[in-house]
């Protein structure tokens, strides 16, 4: 049984972050005190690292209490239990509700405290009655109570302020923020290097991964089925356009020239391709599709107006290869310009995104930028390419 000291408090701060990366390690078992050994080294650890800020768990710092244990023989001779004695001392120490008043809608209580500081022997002789204490001498009597310290042990304590639970077990959650612009991966490698060769894991507790590293697991599955699902209906709406699988096959293919631009954009900047990253790919997506269409639709209007004025490769073979090959050519020539504003116009877009070095958004931005420029110059050179080849008879 406790009671905590009336005036005993802890002071947090808070801190608001509109979007941070963070990191997070859980240790589960039962023994608080090999949660907190093991939380404790990892924060050591974690603290040496300039690249990350604000180290702490979700344990609170403890607090003092006074910590009353009941003598089992002489609390029951004075027919006290925990219960009596419990109530005896929140009627002594705490605060009294008295009644409450009203201000339109909201009940405020009316509640009587004293605010006298209370010392450790004052806790010790706070009186308890007894019904043995009551039948000797009375309600109004003197001698109807008898101090604390003589029934139960009276001692200070260090307690815990708030314990965490997961799923049915006790937890110790050490977080960290990253500082900005710090990257990630490398990070998070090193951490890990750390868990498995330094911190030694006493038996019964176990550890696992949460925080950004966490949330990116379970969301990445999820959004690799949803980019998959849209792949397919895109093919059928380009194959019902261009109504050949050969030129549909190569628009769905030519999704894969986003990616050296991407990754060498990454690399400059230092950045791992991620679950923000995935993001800025997905935004490309659309514009590389828009950019193949213009060339395919360009150089099949232009082949169709051969075919109509000289007939299919079946009337001339030869012509008509060379009719596809100069649409090819032209469709890339003609179609340069626009591409390159469409292009140029969205990579400046995102500049401000890669200026504020924000930890979400500079990832996506410089995908968008590298990716955009690199594919612009692959689509316009390989693309009309890959026509010609295709169409060849």
């Amino acid at each position: 049984m406790s009671e905590a000291f009336p005036n005993a408090y802890v002071k947090f701060k808070r801190l608001d972050y509109l979007e941070v990366n963070e990191l997070e390690y859980r240790f589960y078992g039962d023994n608080l005190d090999s949660l907190h050994v093991v939380a404790e080294r990892l924060m050591q650890r974690m603290n040496d690292m300039p690249e990350l800020e604000w180290v702490h768990t979700d344990y609170f710092q403890p607090y003092p209490i006074i910590n009353v244990e009941l003598d089992p023989v002489t609390s029951a001779q004075l027919g006290i239990t925990r219960t009596t004695a419990q109530l005896a001392l929140s009627a002594t120490s705490s605060d009294l509700r008295v009644g409450q008043i009203w201000e339109g809608n909201y009940e405020l209580p009316i509640v009587v405290k004293d605010d006298a500081d209370m010392t450790f022997s004052d806790i010790g002789n706070l009186g308890i009655t007894s019904p043995y204490t009551l039948l000797s001498s009375g309600i109004h009597g003197s001698n109807s109570t008898i101090p604390l310290r003589q029934i139960a042990k009276v001692e200070p304590k260090w307690s815990e302020s708030r314990i965490i639970h997961r799923g049915g077990e006790r937890c110790v959650t050490v977080t960290a923020q990253f500082a900005q612009g710090v990257y990630t991966a490398p990070i998070e490698k090193r951490i890990a290097a750390i868990m498995q060769k330094e911190i030694d894991i006493p038996q019964g507790i176990r550890s696992e991964v949460g925080g950004e590293i966490e949330y990116g697991d379970e969301a990445m599955p999820q959004i690799i089925g949803g980019i998959v699902i849209a792949m397919v209906i895109v093919f059928f709406f380009l194959l019902f356009n261009f109504k050949k699988y050969g030129i549909t096959t190569i628009c769905m293919v030519a999704l894969g020239l986003m990616i050296p631009g991407a990754l060498i954009g990454l690399g400059l900047m230092n950045r791992a391709l991620g679950l923000t990253s995935i993001f800025g790919l997905i935004t490309l997506m659309g514009m590389i599709m828009r950019n193949e269409i213009l060339i395919f639709e360009h150089a099949n209007d232009l082949t169709k107006k051969h075919t109509a004025e000289h007939g299919d490769w079946t009337v001339d073979r030869k012509a008509y290869n060379a009719a596809v090959k100069q649409a090819a050519y032209d469709a890339g020539k003609r179609r340069m310009v626009p591409i390159f504003l469409t292009t140029a116009t969205t990579a400046v877009g995102v500049v401000p995104m890669i200026i504020a070095q924000s930890s979400f958004w500079m990832p996506v931005g410089v995908t968008i930028f590298a990716g955009g420029i690199g594919s612009l110059i692959l689509v316009v050179t390989i693309l009309p390419v890959v026509y010609w080849k295709v169409n060849l008879k």
